[in-house]
């Protein structure tokens, strides 16, 4: 071994070592224990990211950075264009496991990669491949290439299609620059699609609805209490959100609080090494509040009855009866306009349906007083 084999990265490290020992001590490192000192030095950060010790490449996560200066070779290459045999970085990602999962829809066999190069010392001239191999230190066990680029402007995405499930492919990045292949570029990578990405099959609805009716929805009224819900043979579902009551389940409650406002949970369960999550958003609508008189006296002053948030539901249809059951009034899309008409001074009874169109809402009763 000579110092020619030594990164100059390596050798700031070795001189930071050394200044940091005593005076009295250093005589002591003699040439061996130099030379020594330096391989470990070199190999462990050529070791750095190597084919046994792959990056996993988790959907719509964070990626360590790397340079080609942590990667290695490529043993027993075979002929790409796209794979250079020296200082080559490994990934790896996971399709959809319909052996663990065989509930998961698998009819999108799409994926995306995204990349980006930044920082070169030099020129930028990349390859990337993604293939499936057996073993990823013996290129004789690689398949053929599900797709093969070449970058020269530091960065982008490709689209993988008609990818297998339950499949483990590697994504290979080589340094193609041959003047300067321990280039200091920082390599990220990141995958997404269909083809990668559990569905947790989050809904939400309101407490007390069957939620495979056509009535459950993800809207409640201020002060109910929302269901959430997930696919339960994922295993242990953790939730996130304000005002649960439960944390862990397939099936937790809540009860957010607000009105008029989006309240927003999220599923998450991790599935080898990744996590995968999913959103469910809660709507909270404003309560109905009825007036219980009024005088329709011509004065200007609470001469209509009043009905608070039904100019939010157009499809109410509100129905008066009097004390004998009598139907005396009805509307539909009420607009906050009815005196009374020619009814003498009583106690009337209500009832108003909100006919929402996606979910289901009990009738609102109650009692309204005409006075005179």
């Amino acid at each position: 071994m000579t110092y020619r084999n030594i990164l100059p990265a390596q050798i700031r490290i070795f001189k930071d070592i050394i200044y940091q020992l005593p005076l009295m001590n250093r005589p002591f490192l003699n040439k061996e224990a130099i030379l020594a000192l330096l391989a470990l030095i070199s190999f462990s950060s050529l070791c750095g990211q190597d084919c046994s010790s792959a990056q996993t490449l988790c959907p719509n996560e964070a990626t360590p950075t790397y340079t080609f200066a942590e990667g290695s070779a490529l043993i027993s290459a075979p002929d790409s264009s796209c794979l250079g045999d020296s200082q080559v970085l490994f990934y790896s990602f996971s399709t959809l496991d319909i052996n663990q999962f065989p509930f998961v829809d698998y009819t999108d066999s799409t994926a995306t990669v995204q990349y980006s190069v930044d920082s070169c010392s030099s020129d930028t001239a990349i390859g990337i491949a993604v293939l499936t191999a057996s073993d990823l230190c013996d290129g004789t066990t690689f398949s053929a290439t599900e797709t093969c680029e070449v970058d020269t402007l530091g960065g982008g995405q490709f689209e993988l299609s008609d990818l297998q499930p339950s499949t483990t492919y590697q994504v290979i990045i080589s340094n193609l620059n041959t003047t300067d292949p321990q280039s200091e570029c920082f390599v990220n990578v990141n995958v997404s699609g269909p083809a990668v990405e559990y569905d947790l099959g989050a809904i939400g609805y309101q407490q007390g609805v069957d939620p495979n009716s056509g009535d459950a929805a993800t809207e409640i009224f201020e002060g109910e209490t929302a269901v959430l819900t997930a696919e339960d043979d994922f295993g242990d579902i953790t939730w996130q959100g304000p005002q649960l009551n439960q944390t862990m389940g397939s099936e937790v409650t809540a009860n957010p609080e607000g009105v008029g406002i989006s309240v927003d949970y999220v599923a998450s369960v991790e599935i080898d090494g990744c996590t995968f999550t999913d959103n469910v958003s809660v709507f909270i609508l404003p309560p109905i509040v009825t007036s219980n008189a009024f005088t329709p006296n011509g004065d200007g002053v609470n001469d209509v009855w009043w009905i608070e948030g039904i100019d939010l539901w157009p499809n109410a249809q509100i129905f008066v009866y009097s004390r004998w059951g009598n139907k005396v009034f009805q509307a539909i899309n009420y607009e906050n306009d009815w005196g009374g008409d020619d009814l003498p001074a009583a106690t009337y009874y209500y009832v108003i349906e909100l006919n929402p169109v996606d979910f289901e809402a009990d009738p609102i009763t109650g009692s309204v007083t005409i006075m005179r």
